[in-house]
């Protein structure tokens, strides 16, 4: 105890070496030598989401895993090269988020994933939404197309409302 009076305070609020170390994926790496490249991590890094203006986080997920899909390393799992990936794919608010998200998760993409999604969309954001394709009108001298064209990119454009499709379709007709 006579140590640590010894000690000055600021010692204390350095970082560790274990917080300095990334957090790992639920699944093991199975391969002893494997690589992400620069070219990929650029690739995913030009890519980013920093939550600055209107940036829609399910779109961004969304591209992040279609992305990810043309993507395999022999000896990883998908489920790692999401995990491993996605910190690349954040930057300000965003990369602060993660950091302190990032060890609640255990390693599992699937519950980071979710957390982020309903950490950067606001539920005024989900109500609008809803609102806004329940109550969708027909322009005037719009053709049918037209509005069901922009009635299927307001559904593309967010999470799952969870609306069957015969209720979609009534609040549409």
């Amino acid at each position: 105890m006579d140590n640590l009076k010894s000690i000055p305070i600021l010692k204390f609020s350095a970082p560790t070496e274990t917080s300095l170390v990334p957090h790992e994926s639920s699944q093991p790496i199975q391969t002893c030598s494997h690589r992400l490249s620069p070219r990929l991590i650029m690739l995913v890094q030009s890519l980013s989401f920093s939550r600055e203006g209107d940036e829609n986080p399910y779109l961004h997920i969304r591209d992040f895993e279609q992305t990810r899909d043309y993507l395999h390393i022999e000896g990883i799992y998908d489920e790692t090269l999401r995990w491993k990936l996605f910190p690349f794919k954040l930057k300000g608010k965003a990369k602060q988020w993660y950091n302190r998200a990032v060890g609640k998760q255990q390693g599992d993409w699937g519950s980071l994933r979710s957390e982020f999604c309903l950490d950067f969309y606001l539920i005024s954001q989900i109500i609008d939404l809803k609102v806004k394709v329940l109550t969708i009108k027909q322009e005037s001298k719009e053709s049918l197309a037209l509005a069901w064209n922009r009635f299927t990119k307001l559904l593309a454009s967010g999470l799952d409302l969870s609306l069957p499709d015969p209720i979609l379709l009534q609040h549409f007709y």
